[in-house]
């Protein structure tokens, strides 16, 4: 399932409230990004060394006309995918690597809503397979998660390359250090959908899309 187009989100990650009501309102001004999607991530410290804010934060946060994707970087993903489904998100991305994810990805798909399976560097792809059918979208991350401003892993490219190979019926995902760099280099590999964080965040988000060559 390949689009004509890379798809392009921005993503926020924040340790405070005020951080990520910053970062949002940048893309709520901004002529190209205020009516598609934001990928919001969310970590426990467990899962990653490293800890967000939490969706009880974002019950009267107001995302304008953008969509919500939630990337779940936590051990146990069930009661969080409960709480971000009664927040509107209608995208939910739990790891691999966590607990709990049948049940997870059940609920997320029985509520209507695109469950997406994250994998981590270390993971073998063929890992995948047992949920392959379960799933509307894979991401694959291009660095360790848990911290923006990391250098991305270049084996990120064949993994990709690999994934596509199965031909399973799910768009791919990337990120993790995607910025102009290797944007081009990702889709022509199979990425259909390019996650981006502090290369589009940090400063104009309009102006830093049109350093991207695709």
């Amino acid at each position: 399932m390949t689009q004509s187009k890379p798809e392009i989100i921005p993503a926020i990650l924040s340790q405070t409230i005020g951080q990520f009501q910053e970062d949002l309102q940048k893309l709520i001004n901004s002529k190209r990004l205020s009516s598609g999607w934001v990928h919001v991530d969310f970590m426990d410290n467990q899962l990653v060394p490293n800890q967000s804010i939490l969706p009880e934060d974002l019950q009267n946060v107001d995302f304008g006309n953008l969509k919500k994707e939630a990337h779940l970087m936590v051990k146990n993903p069930l009661n969080w995918v409960k709480k971000l489904l009664k927040l509107g998100f209608e995208r939910i991305i739990i790891h691999l690597e966590a607990n709990q994810i049948r049940m997870s990805l059940k609920l997320i798909r029985g509520a209507g809503k695109q469950a997406v399976l994250a994998i981590n560097p270390q993971t073998p792809v063929e890992k995948l397979d047992e949920f392959a059918a379960e799933i509307d979208r894979i991401l694959v991350m291009g660095v360790h998660p848990g911290f923006q401003g990391q250098v991305f892993i270049p084996e990120t490219v064949a993994r990709i390359k690999k994934i596509k190979s199965f031909n399973w019926p799910v768009i791919i995902e990337v990120d993790g250090a995607v910025k102009d760099r290797n944007a081009n280099l990702l889709v022509r590999v199979g990425a259909d959908t390019l996650i981006i964080g502090s290369f589009l965040i940090n400063g104009n988000p309009d102006e830093n899309l049109e350093k991207l060559t695709l």
